[in-house]
């Protein structure tokens, strides 16, 4: 009975992943326009759904196959980690006014530098600590879902390990339980234009091989190398494009992809792609959840498990070294 916390923790993750990465195609949707495109885009959907679908459901049944729950002395140390960084990344963010992506990335880059076993439960309530007053986000409603995100982070301990954007999924759903009850309340958003779309597309798609450079290639690890990144973006692309803080955005987004070990997304090439479906879903769900904490990384995840289901619906249609030869 035990082994159903396991259960419990891998289907919050998966559900919140799922409500976005729907929010994310009714918002593309919207701006597609009847017709072919329509019908392409409907393909390209179920193509996305089913790949999420199988990875969600394989990683769901491997998390009910180990030992029962059992609650360690790391593990209360890490719920800690993540209840505490939320409320401080929200003061920083908010009151001290460094803004949520930097504000983020610097406590989630002194925290892995003071302590190694910690920095990841710390970086995740950081994403919490990323609600805004825009999702009618304040110290208290923070704190509340930083402990929800803290239980959430023991359950699923042995569920989607090595899938970038399980740290900020984790947040999500402990911002999600928090609205429910009427502590936030998502902002209004909408599409970005065309121009800016592809903009967003492409600074994901950097951002998310950068990552992944500094994280494996540097040997830096993955929460050193998406907060250089998210610091980067956060102090340089504001003053410098029209829509600096979009790009900063979305870059710290697809820095949480890059998070992923090269076991989940195997290499530059596959980071590449799984950095520009986080720019894509980034776009179609700008509409909502808008001032929830844990949404960049839940766009993250999503992109990493769309990723690794397209990567096995492709071995499974043409497997490597068939022998298959065309004339």
């Amino acid at each position: 009975m035990e082994r159903v916390v396991h259960a419990v923790g891998a289907v919050a993750l998966v559900g919140a992943g799922a409500a976005m990465l729907l929010a994310a195609i009714g918002g593309i949707a919207t701006g597609v326009d009847a017709g072919g495109a329509l019908l392409a885009g409907a393909v390209l959907s179920a193509v996305v759904v089913t790949a999420f679908g199988g990875v969600a459901a394989r990683e769901t049944r491997w998390a009910l196959r180990g030992d029962g729950f059992e609650v360690t002395r790391t593990d209360l140390g890490n719920a800690v980690a993540v209840a505490l960084a939320a409320p401080i990344t929200f003061l920083l963010s908010v009151e001290v006014g460094v803004g949520a992506v930097v504000a983020s990335a610097l406590v989630g880059l002194c925290a892995q530098l003071v302590t190694e076993t910690y920095g990841a439960p710390a970086y995740c309530g950081s994403f919490v600590g990323m609600a805004t007053p825009a999702g009618a986000a304040d110290l208290i409603a923070v704190t509340a879902a930083g402990l929800v995100a803290a239980v959430v982070f023991v359950a699923a301990k042995r569920a989607f390990n090595g899938f970038g954007g399980k740290l900020g999924t984790t947040a999500f759903v402990g911002c999600l339980a928090v609205a429910a009850v009427g502590g936030l309340s998502p902002g209004a958003g909408s599409v970005p234009e065309p121009s800016v779309a592809a903009a967003l597309v492409v600074a994901a798609a950097v951002a998310a091989v950068a990552t992944f450079v500094v994280s494996v290639r540097l040997d830096h690890g993955p929460v050193v190398g998406s907060a250089v990144v998210g610091i980067v973006a956060g102090v340089v692309c504001p003053p410098l494009f029209a829509a600096g803080d979009a790009i900063a955005a979305v870059a710290f987004c697809a820095s949480f992809a890059g998070m992923a070990t090269p076991e989940r997304i195997p290499g530059s090439g596959a980071m590449l792609f799984a950095g520009a479906v986080s720019g894509v879903v980034f776009v179609g769900a700008a509409p909502f959840f808008v001032g929830f904490g844990g949404k960049l990384g839940t766009i993250a995840f999503v992109a990493c498990v769309v990723t690794a289901g397209v990567h096995s619906l492709a071995r499974a249609i043409a497997p490597v070294g068939s022998g298959a030869t065309s004339g």
